[in-house]
């Protein structure tokens, strides 16, 4: 009896512990699997991770961001070619119908910026200026000598254009006195070096014209050149957008001298201050393969806006490549009408847009007649091409493109190229321009700006803001989904083989009933007698 009884409480107690190992499986496999749900929860329908980064490109005081914003460890390198006139004597003389042009350069320099006088606000902005300077690193620029349009001539006589005849006249006549001093007639081109036309040469010329353009806008250089305006430190204040409040506006120029208004254009929208630096967009952005960039230029007083153009690979880091449409410096009464300046002639206030591809921004420009355009004149009108000989557009050779990091939208490869020429506009009592057509543009230079270095520590920072997060995340969202699935199919296994098991156990226990009535009564009806 004592032996039966000892029998039966072994199979009992291999139950309970049975039991109790499924209830400790079971929990385990619960708290597995609702750190799975919620892991799963964050990593798919959240950007937890992108968000930890972004908030790392916060350009708050103190912190790396704010240092490497400060002083750019990213120094870009302008490549400069000149369009030297070749047949300037020929043409003068009649002997040449067109004029001709051939590249020379590219002159190197490399660009240092640092930014100085900064100040936070309370609304998530900062304001500062910009100090650059320009190291050479190629080319001959204080050996060679180039022949090109006299820049401060051309301008002083546009100026003129819609001045009174007295003003004109008295243009006129300083450029005359000036010819009788150096003995020496005054024409529409110059020899000078190719540095001195970049960043400022001696000009008596130009210093008989400084009231002339002052009458419409200061000028902050004693020399002059194509670039002396970008050497030393800014003119106007900026004010950024630091991503404090909000990460897309990270990066956003929201003031240019504490406007958010030109009032250059005469229009709201084309005067509004909008757009980055070039340099550092709002991250997460643009997986819309029509996204697009904006960029504000203070040099031009206006927004260029790039399409997303495909993707790119720049130092091995996977890019999203933007490009500006072919039509970005055409102006056209229905297409950018407000950049189509205004005559200041009282007496015949009319627009004058300029020919297609060709962006005129004179208003910006201390009143100089400067336009822009692509390299060569590319996507222009042809008969921007049809007075000069030597200019050849090529798609490869004069496009623009940039390529952004896709994580956290700074720059990190592409080339910007961009061209500025001279208009000539004829003054009625000033002469000079010889056989220069009235409207007639011609090219100075092209410019090409690359980042051709990143110091290896920005740049390993660049690599795992990409490869780094990104394996991460697809791991830690994989391995939550796994952690969502194993569980629950080892717990449905569970489920199913004690639902068997208790099934089992009760035809066991009904069996055994059914077996006992049978023997008691089988033992009632042997006592009986039945």
């Amino acid at each position: 009896m004592t032996q039966s009884i000892t029998t039966n409480q072994k199979p009992m107690s291999i139950v309970r512990q049975s039991f109790c190992s499924k209830k400790y499986l079971t929990a385990t496999l619960t708290t597995i699997l609702f750190s799975s749900i919620v892991t799963f929860i964050i990593f798919w329908c959240t950007d937890v991770l992108q968000s930890s980064l972004i908030s790392k490109l916060v350009v708050s005081n103190n912190t790396p961001m704010f240092e490497w914003w400060s002083k750019p460890p990213v120094r870009a390198l302008y490549k400069i070619k000149i369009f030297n006139y070749t047949n300037v004597e020929d043409f003068e003389s009649g002997k040449a119908n067109k004029l001709k042009v051939e590249e020379v350069g590219p002159y190197i320099y490399r660009e240092t910026v640092t930014r100085i006088d900064k100040k936070f606000y309370p609304n998530g902005t900062i304001s500062f200026r910009e100090k650059r300077n320009f190291q050479w690193e190629g080319g001959s620029p204080d050996d060679e000598i180039v022949t090109v349009p006299s820049v401060p001539l051309i301008s002083a006589i546009a100026m003129a254009r819609d001045q009174p005849f007295y003003i004109q006249m008295a243009l006129t006549s300083a450029i005359s006195f000036l010819d009788t001093i150096k003995l020496k007639s005054t024409g529409p081109f110059v020899n000078v070096h190719a540095g001195g036309l970049l960043w400022g040469y001696d000009d008596n010329l130009f210093n008989a014209a400084k009231p002339f353009i002052k009458l419409q806008k200061n000028i902050p250089f004693d020399k002059f050149g194509l670039l002396a305006y970008k050497n030393g430190i800014s003119e106007h204040s900026l004010t950024m957008n630091t991503g404090q409040d909000d990460h897309k506006k990270l990066g956003l120029i929201e003031r240019v001298g504490g406007n958010s208004n030109r009032h250059v254009w005469n229009d709201d929208e084309c005067d509004q201050v909008y757009g980055t630096e070039g340099y550092m967009f709002p991250p997460n952005m643009y997986d819309d393969p029509n996204s697009t960039l904006d960029i504000y230029s203070v040099e031009m007083c206006r927004t260029l806006r790039l399409k997303r153009n495909g993707n790119g690979k720049s130092f091995d880091i996977p890019t999203l490549k933007f490009s500006p449409p072919a039509d970005t410096f055409t102006s056209t009464p229905i297409k950018n009408s407000c950049f189509c300046p205004i005559s200041n002639n009282e007496s015949e206030k009319k627009t004058s847009c300029p020919p297609a591809g060709i962006f005129n921004g004179s208003a910006c420009t201390f009143g100089l007649p400067i336009v822009s355009s692509f390299p060569h004149f590319l996507n222009g009108d042809p008969m921007l091409r049809e007075n000069i000989d030597g200019l050849n557009p090529s798609s490869e050779l004069h496009e623009t493109h940039i390529e952004v990091h896709p994580r956290v939208g700074i720059l990190i490869g592409g080339s910007s190229k961009i061209q500025i020429n001279i208009e000539a506009r004829r003054a009625a009592s000033v002469p000079f321009l010889g056989k220069i057509k009235d409207g007639q543009i011609l090219p100075l230079i092209w410019i090409e700006v690359t980042v051709d270095k990143i110091p290896e520590p920005i740049l390993s920072l660049m690599w795992h803001a990409y490869f780094t997060i990104t394996i991460a995340e697809i791991i830690i969202k994989w391995i939550s989904v796994l952690g969502v699935i194993i569980p629950t199919f080892i717990m449905i296994n569970i489920f199913i083989k004690n639902r068997k098991y208790h099934d089992f156990a009760d035809k066991k226990n009904i069996t055994r009933q059914n077996k006992f009535l049978d023997g008691s009564i089988k033992k009632i009806q042997d006592g009986s007698g039945v």
